[in-house]
């Protein structure tokens, strides 16, 4: 595996709006939150974060679980904004 080919296995890129009703369901099963919890400041990022991890990478990987999701490190190189105007769902 090259080095980009690892740095892209490492990095989540999920566009709200691309969820579908199913994905979204999952989600709240498994954090207990709405989805728009994720743009309220006062509620807990974290199982959301792992969530997001777990949908996206078991579209590419069906192999990957909910614990390497737990396990992914959390590390930004810009300022994340998440603007769940344009994906309510």
């Amino acid at each position: 595996m090259t080095e980009q080919t690892q740095q892209d296995e490492n990095v989540l890129d999920i566009d709200i709006s691309d969820l579908t009703v199913g994905e979204v369901i999952e989600i709240e099963d498994l954090t207990g939150l709405p989805l728009d919890a994720l743009g309220q400041d006062d509620k807990p990022k974290g199982r959301m974060l792992a969530a997001l991890a777990y949908i996206s990478k078991k579209r590419t990987n069906p192999d990957f679980t909910w614990e390497m999701a737990m396990d992914l490190k959390v590390t930004t190189a810009a300022p994340v904004k998440v603007d769940l105007a344009e994906g309510d769902a």
